[in-house]
């Protein structure tokens, strides 16, 4: 693989300053290559296997910088149906034979049937990908004191 002038110009910028960091590893890779080390001796230096240095090298000489991102929708799809989810989240727990009124993670995991056997982080992270932030709830301080209310003015915020 020859590069040209401007080609090793785009690989450097790449490697000093590419986003994100895997990048950096393939420009590398590619200048590497370039300058007439063996695609094994790249592969064995950055920890990466020859065929995917030998992909690199293609990618990028059919598609350029494009070529060396990753591609969208890579990797393991999630198992969570969010639609699903968004129609449990907008009932009540208590329609569901749960005690409690606010829904927490663990009640999620045990009511919505995508999100069975999940643990607490994989619901939060399911309902992140759904669009929604998962927040505890602040304990509500309550005095049957008559004069509470001027008592707790003098030591919390307004």
């Amino acid at each position: 693989m020859a590069l040209s002038t401007e080609q090793k110009g785009e690989l450097r910028s790449l490697a000093r300053h590419g986003e994100p960091g895997y990048l950096r590893i393939k420009a590398l890779a590619l200048l590497n290559v370039d300058r007439g080390l063996s695609v094994s001796a790249v592969a064995r230096q950055l920890w990466v296997s020859r065929q995917s240095v030998y992909q690199w090298q293609q990618r990028y000489g059919a598609a350029g910088v494009a070529g060396l991102c990753v591609a969208p929708g890579r990797g393991r799809k999630g198992t969570a149906d969010l639609r699903e989810i968004e129609q449990y989240l907008r009932r009540s727990p208590r329609q569901f034979g749960l005690t409690q009124t606010r829904w927490s993670l663990a009640a999620l995991a045990q009511v919505v049937p995508s999100l069975k056997g999940f643990s607490a982080f994989g619901v939060q992270k399911a309902l992140r990908r759904a669009g929604y932030r998962y927040k505890r709830g602040q304990p509500h301080l309550h005095s049957p004191d008559p004069a509470y209310a001027e008592k707790k003015g003098r030591w919390s915020k307004p």
